[in-house]
């Protein structure tokens, strides 16, 4: 495989993304004639690979430790992520459906999409 075959890169590529995703989206809907924004997913057990960049900015300075990493989760390029989008990560799904391990982050920015992948920003705020 050489450069230049981006169905091939893309393929080569989505074979290292360990992680499924289920990515939901606020959406308006109406109910007994009452418009409610309700989350609704959008894509479920997405394939996708979970990359932290930076360090940990918590800060810890109280009993109730914030955490507060800047990650960037991987995805297809076929898939349309909007900011404002949450995304329950399932961490190393792929290779076990079981898996217990789940993250919990919301879009940040628009994702950068190229023809084998697309990066999309993310933000987990989770408390410890």
């Amino acid at each position: 495989m050489g450069f230049g075959n981006p169905a091939a890169e893309r393929m080569a590529i989505e074979r290292t993304y360990e992680d499924t995703a289920t990515v939901s989206r606020t959406t308006l809907q109406k109910i007994n004639n009452i418009s409610k924004h309700v989350p609704e997913d959008i894509y479920t057990d997405s394939i996708c690979a979970l990359v932290y960049s930076g360090s940990d900015k918590s800060q810890q300075m109280q009993a109730q430790n914030k955490i507060d990493y800047d990650a960037i989760i991987f995805f297809p390029p076929s898939l349309s992520i909007l900011p404002g989008d949450k995304i329950a990560l399932k961490r190393f799904g792929r290779d076990n459906p079981d898996s217990t391990i789940i993250y919990n982050f919301e879009v940040v920015g628009r994702p950068n999409v190229y023809a084998t992948h697309q990066e999309v920003r993310v933000k987990d705020g989770d408390l410890a």
